[in-house]
């Protein structure tokens, strides 16, 4: 039992179940039932207490509520990263944020250099540069012990400031009007959950309220809310007063449903690309094709570019037991965008199917070929 626990916690598994998760929805959105998909995610849900209502399409209870759950699980090891981690030691931290930074500003230019004279179609440039690490951990797991751990380290360390940098793109660019009110009330929960820390509380309840309650308010002031995930996270504390592993515990509570709900259902809801609706035209748009180059070469050529950089400074050195061939594999692999990039696409363009469904379509294919070429990169090659 314990060791299906392990295996389905596994990141890795989780990328598994993204994948079947994917299939069904774009099996669905292809078929006769293409109609009824959509209204299932545009399904409006809410409630309403007196004269406030509070209503929003299942498809965004997805993206602004579930995915805030999974912010706030990056949040935690984030912090337990630089606490007790890799990232303690402040060496260990250069190779990754570099590569990091690579991964968003090479795609970035890409879009850019493409669609630069489109305003609204600029409105994506961000849609590039996102890695999906759980169907990148699930391809290293094929390929078991080719690939060194050290390199494993790498990507899972490159993928956090990856997604710290996908939170800050989210609330600095695709922030709407923002409301004061309901800003000074988020900073009031942050104050609570700043004295719960200092105290050292260690009712789960208690963060869990006031977790609920900073969304909200989040949300209301037109900051993104998945922001409220990863703010909450860092007021965790790490022990409780007598010794436990109080951000752990939380830690490990939530892998399991990350793996086995969270992420799945926010595949299913985003993947679901109707190609009946695609001509050639929207296929080789701006969108679509700044997209794919932004997301299957600039995200691996900013990546290796960076890496390469700052290990021939001296900055940093080469992972352990590895060369650049297999560095350069796991470059490839960061192109798989999927999640992250479909999330961002959304806020870029307002959940709007005004290309068809064509930048869709462009991330995943652009996932599809950098799993794919990753994976036979460093199956067929890395090693000699």
């Amino acid at each position: 039992m314990n060791k299906i626990l392990s295996i389905i916690k596994d990141e890795a598994f989780g990328g598994i179940l993204l994948i079947i998760a994917m299939i069904i929805a774009l099996v669905i959105a292809n078929n006769s039932n293409s109609t009824a998909y959509k209204d299932f995610i545009s399904l409006p849900l809410g409630f309403h207490i007196s004269d406030f209502v509070f209503s929003k399409p299942l498809l965004l209870w997805i993206n602004d509520g579930l995915i805030a759950i999974f912010f706030f699980a990056i949040g935690l090891e984030l912090k337990k990263e630089f606490c007790e981690g890799e990232f303690k030691n402040p060496k260990n931290i250069i190779l990754p944020l570099f590569a990091a930074i690579g991964g968003i500003v090479v795609p970035a230019l890409i879009f850019t250099a493409i669609n630069f004279n489109n305003e609204y179609v600029m409105r994506g440039w961000a849609i590039p540069t996102a890695t999906d690490t759980a169907f990148a951990l699930a391809i290293l797991l094929l390929l078991g012990k080719r690939i060194p751990s050290s390199l494993k380290i790498f990507l899972l360390s490159l993928a956090i400031f990856d997604d710290v940098g996908a939170i800050l793109i989210i609330a600095i660019f695709y922030t709407s009007k923002l409301s004061i009110v309901a800003l000074v009330i988020s900073v009031l929960i942050i104050c609570i959950l700043l004295i719960l820390n200092i105290l050292n509380v260690d009712r789960k309840s208690f963060y869990f309220i006031c977790s609920v309650f900073l969304w909200l308010s989040v949300l209301q002031s037109g900051v993104h809310a998945t922001l409220a995930g990863l703010v909450t996270a860092f007021f965790i504390p790490l022990h409780t007063k007598d010794g436990r592993l109080f951000l752990d515990e939380i830690h490990e509570g939530l892998k399991m449903w990350i793996n086995l709900l969270i992420l799945p259902i926010f595949a299913f809801a985003n993947a679901g690309v109707n190609f009946g609706n695609l001509s050639i035209k929207d296929i080789f748009s701006g969108v679509s094709v700044g997209i794919f180059l932004g997301l299957f070469i600039g995200k691996q050529l900013g990546v290796f570019l960076f890496s390469y950089i700052c290990i021939k400074l001296k900055m940093a050195k080469l992972p352990q037991d590895s060369n650049f061939k297999q560095l350069y594999g796991i470059c490839i692999l960061t192109g798989i965008g999927f999640t992250m990039s479909l999330f961002i696409d959304g806020l870029a363009y307002e959940v709007s199917d005004i290309f068809k469904y064509a930048d869709n379509m462009a991330i995943l294919l652009a996932s599809f070929c950098s799993g794919i070429f990753g994976f036979l990169f460093l199956r067929f090659f890395a090693n000699k």
